[in-house]
């Protein structure tokens, strides 16, 4: 322990040697001042900046909680021990309110004890300042945070930092008296209280995700939040780290909506190419293949060498007209309009089987229950075919499953095989580097609908593409039209 510097304020000599002496064999390097009235400390307090003061209840001029009184009145912040002949419930009561640390009753023993008394006091006023600097240092750190940074216990905010209050736009105090849902967006309001819930309880939630709030001039921003949960004031709450986040999810949507209306075009001119290729190249090529079969009719006799020459460019007609006919289905599926999507996929399910050797298990489930537009049903026929072409073309796999399920509020898509598999993490890291685009494209087309895509797969075990993306319902009639143009 450092020095000490003690004022002790009594009028009776006796008293304060017997309690110098006490001090002076516990602590040998304290400085003792002796002060006989409680104005002449007041009037030294500034001169001997004492460590600790101790003093006697009936003093001359004033007694102690007038002495106490007058500290406050000052704003002196410096531990008081206070020692009086009178063992007076009422009069300890008034100290201790006043801010004494300690209130001894005079007795054969409190001079022996009196030095551990100051021991305590000093240990305890140094934790306080430690515990103070502390304290502020958060504060700055708190109140100079480039992100939002709130404490959330019961259901409302405890503290709010003054970047939150920015975001915001609302003060803290007004943070601080309202119900912390009141600020969030009304479609957010559920996930971020069961979050909330489920962090309390120790339950696994997302380590940050994303919600929006409405600030106090009606915008939506977006917020991306980090949390723990810690004990605050014996009750468990969460501390809080917010980003604001919405010119990136502006940015997101932006390009996401640019993606979006690229596949739109894609898949106009998929539908364009497809009609000129089924209803005029494969109508020209049908012509021309009844002509070449029909070329010598009404011959009596044809050279043996012609009627072969003849038959093979029949049959490399026919195969021609099939690679058409192929890539116009491929191009625009010929039942996704007329029949939907299961059967759509059925029928590009049976015939994937028959061209590729593959055998195709398609299983659909409830589906039936949702009413989904044309660019969901392009979207999940596209996500199928990728699939499978994908399996055609690297799995060397005997038989594949489609699994497709309509599982409110989210459909559910499962493409798996049997064949040789691959390493997961390899491929994904070499996504970016190889000409192959089949997952990449899958990926950027689950994210566009903002779902989730995850691969399993082990080498000689098969694959397993797990695909989930939100229902969000039919479109109207004006948009189906747009995107069929």
């Amino acid at each position: 322990m450092e020095p000490l510097t003690i004022i002790i304020i009594d009028d009776d000599e006796a008293h304060f040697t017997l309690m110098n002496r006490a001090i002076v064999k516990k602590f040998p390097h304290a400085s003792v001042y002796h002060l006989k009235e409680a104005n002449d400390c007041l009037k030294r307090l500034d001169e001997i900046k004492p460590t600790v003061i101790i003093t006697d209840y009936l003093l001359p001029g004033m007694n102690g909680i007038e002495f106490l009184e007058a500290l406050n009145q000052q704003d002196i912040d410096i531990p008081v021990i206070m020692i009086t002949g009178q063992g007076d419930e009422n009069i300890a009561v008034r100290t201790m309110k006043l801010g004494v640390k300690e209130y001894l009753v005079k007795s054969g023993d409190v001079f022996n004890l009196l030095p551990g008394v100051i021991e305590k006091v000093v240990r305890e006023r140094k934790l306080e300042q430690s515990l103070r600097e502390s304290e502020e240092k958060y504060r700055l750190v708190l109140d100079s945070a480039t992100i939002g940074i709130v404490l959330v216990q019961d259901e409302f905010f405890k503290f709010v930092n003054p970047q939150f209050a920015h975001i915001s736009g609302y003060s803290q105090e007004e943070l601080t008296t309202r119900h912390f849902s009141d600020f969030i967006h009304p479609d957010d309001r559920t996930m971020t209280a069961e979050y909330h819930i489920k962090r309390l309880k120790g339950e696994e939630v997302p380590e940050t995700y994303l919600f929006k709030i409405i600030s106090k001039d009606g915008k939506t921003k977006w917020l991306e939040n980090k949390g723990v949960v810690f004990q605050w004031e014996g009750h468990p709450a969460s501390l809080n780290f917010l980003s604001d986040v919405t010119e990136r999810k502006q940015s997101e949507d932006l390009v996401r909506n640019l993606s979006q209306m690229l596949i739109h075009a894609q898949e106009r001119e998929r539908h364009m190419i497809a009609f000129e290729l089924h209803d005029s190249i494969g109508q020209n090529l049908s012509t021309l293949k009844i002509s070449c079969d029909t070329f010598f009719d009404g011959q009596s006799e044809i050279p043996p060498e012609l009627s072969e020459k003849r038959m093979k460019l029949s049959k490399l007609i026919q195969q021609t007209i099939t690679a058409v006919r192929n890539l116009a289905y491929d191009l625009r599926p010929p039942g996704l309009d007329e029949m939907g999507l299961v059967q759509a996929l059925d029928m590009y399910c049976e015939e994937f089987s028959e061209n590729s050797g593959v055998k195709v298990d398609f299983q659909p489930a409830g589906l039936h229950k949702l009413d989904l537009d044309f660019d969901a049903e392009i979207h999940l026929y596209r996500l199928a075919q990728e699939g499978l072409n994908n399996i055609r073309k690297h799995a060397d796999a005997e038989q594949a499953t489609i699994t497709l399920i309509g599982s409110f509020p989210n459909i559910i898509l499962r493409i798996e095989d049997n064949g040789k598999g691959f390493d997961v993490k390899a491929r994904e890291l070499g996504l970016c580097n190889e000409k192959r685009m089949g997952l990449r494209s899958m990926k950027e087309r689950v994210n566009l609908l903002g779902g989730q895509m995850t691969i399993q797969s082990r080498l000689m075990q098969g694959t397993k593409v797990f695909i989930k993306i939100p229902y969000k319902g039919q479109k109207d009639e004006s948009e189906k039209t747009h995107i069929n143009r």
